[in-house]
């Protein structure tokens, strides 16, 4: 077993205990990353942290280490058996439950060398409930969770927060959306008020302002800027919106990337893609949120250990999900959202590697397209692909409405005051601790922009460069 002693570790600087240098040893860590060299002398002093760094900069070890720290010595204060009967120490939220799979993971990885083993269980959506009470039941000290599923069981008083002492959010940015408003604001209401506090996302919206100045107690704030050396290669190819088909197979056939990352929107237009390769004899597998949990689960398992070359995915699989040798990521659609198109590139290039990331526009999409290189502040060449140049004259959008349903009476009044309670809805964060005064600002969002000096980097391409054209 490694001793810190024979040689001075990288991490050993943030005077962890010795069985977690252990195990980042044995995971292979050699020296912190940037993130992590900020953030865990600061939650080691009990700050509330905001952190933002790049996708793939190591953020959930940076809070998982210090967590485990703590977490050594709650043990040595109130014993190894305090965080029983339902009672946890730590929790974790996180957006998705494959992201929640993910964190559990990590956690339990550098808790395994812990005396005992650090008893960490992650609970979500489409999973048997009474399973998660009776782990709950058993004792666990950190838990990672979704939102709704976590509801689910406070509601069924399986969960008790008296010990609780950390709240880490992951993807914040992601939590503060109006899917989860009123999840994350219900919980936030249950937890004690003392507890230190830990916010980590990939981007500083200004959607998140109200929660922090509610909820982080005079916060460290850590803004990591991009790194200066480009690792993901981007590319921009115009097609036609009836040949994207055929340009995806073309790229697959004709590039030696051992694993690929596809990008669909819906989870109609996936699942339709996976019947569109299959009929050209490519096989893929399906990642989205109507497949039940645990084909989920085996295919993102099947995929990260290499034995299926092509997943595609919507946005579920675009946060936190860490594939060691994903090669390319492929927009077959565009994000909905501006932010997420930093997401979902960022599952390649990863921990200092390269990657590269291409995006399949159709004449439709070009407007949406420079809406996000407006959020992104970076501008890609439009490239044609030999043998799929899109027509001059853009065809008309396709159609995307839905057949109108016949509701009856009732549901009439309940969509009526449904769309009502929507458009009276308070910013995030209003409804937690109201009747005190507003906390200033406490951060400045900053976009680091590409000098426009630079001269651009040669880039490997794998089709002939055109300029832009207007459609």
């Amino acid at each position: 077993m490694p001793n810190q002693f024979d040689a001075p570790h990288a991490f050993a600087r943030f005077e962890l205990h010795p069985c977690l240098l252990d195990a980042i040893t044995f995971q292979g860590f050699s020296r912190p990353m940037p993130i992590q060299a900020r953030a865990i002398p600061k939650i080691l002093e009990g700050r509330d942290v905001l952190a933002s760094a790049e996708t793939g900069s190591g953020k959930t070890a940076a809070y998982a280490l210090p967590l485990l720290q703590s977490l050594i010595q709650q043990r040595l204060e109130e014993g190894k058996e305090a965080a029983k009967g339902h009672h946890i120490r730590a929790l974790i939220l996180v957006p998705t439950r494959e992201l929640a799979l993910q964190v559990s993971e990590v956690v339990s990885e550098l808790g395994s060398k812990m005396r005992p083993a650090v008893r960490c269980a992650s609970v979500y959506g489409g999973a048997t409930l009474a399973h998660q009470v009776m782990a709950l039941k058993h004792g666990v000290e950190v838990l990672v969770a979704t939102p709704a599923r976590l509801l689910d069981l406070i509601n069924a008083k399986a969960v008790v927060f008296n010990k609780l002492r950390t709240l880490v959010l992951d993807e914040v940015d992601r939590l503060v959306s109006v899917d989860f408003q009123d999840e994350v604001e219900t919980i936030l209401r249950h937890l004690p008020n003392k507890r230190q506090n830990l916010f980590f996302t990939a981007t500083f919206p200004d959607s998140i302002r109200n929660l922090v100045r509610k909820v982080l107690n005079n916060p460290e704030v850590i803004d990591i800027p991009l790194g200066a050396d480009i690792l993901i290669d981007q590319h921009v190819a115009t097609v036609n919106l009836r040949d994207k088909v055929a340009v995806l197979n073309y790229l697959l056939n004709e590039n030696d990337w051992q694993q690929v990352l596809v990008f669909c929107t819906t989870k109609k237009s996936c699942d339709q893609l996976i019947v569109a390769l299959k009929s050209l004899e490519v096989e893929a597998l399906a990642l989205h949120g109507n497949i039940p949990s645990d084909q989920r689960e085996a295919a993102l398992a099947l995929f990260k250990r290499g034995q299926v070359r092509i997943l595609v995915a919507t946005d579920i699989a675009a946060r936190g999900l860490d594939i060691g040798q994903l090669d390319c990521v492929i927009n077959y659609e565009l994000p909905r959202q501006a932010n997420d198109y930093q997401h979902r590139i960022g599952r390649t290039g990863r921990a200092g590697k390269t990657g590269q990331a291409i995006n399949l526009v159709a004449h439709h999409e070009l407007a949406h397209l420079e809406s996000i290189e407006k959020y992104t502040r970076e501008r890609h060449p439009r490239e044609i692909i030999p043998g799929f140049e899109p027509d001059e004259i853009a065809p008309p959008a396709p159609s995307r409405k839905k057949p109108k349903k016949v509701l009856g009476k009732k549901r009439k009044v309940k969509q009526k005051a449904q769309l009502k309670q929507q458009r009276d809805k308070k910013p995030f964060g209003s409804a937690i601790g109201q009747g005190g005064t507003a906390k200033p600002s406490p951060y400045k969002a900053s976009v680091k922009l590409n000098d426009a000096s630079d001269e651009p980097k040669q880039q490997r391409s794998f089709y002939k460069k055109a300029p832009d054209a207007e459609y």
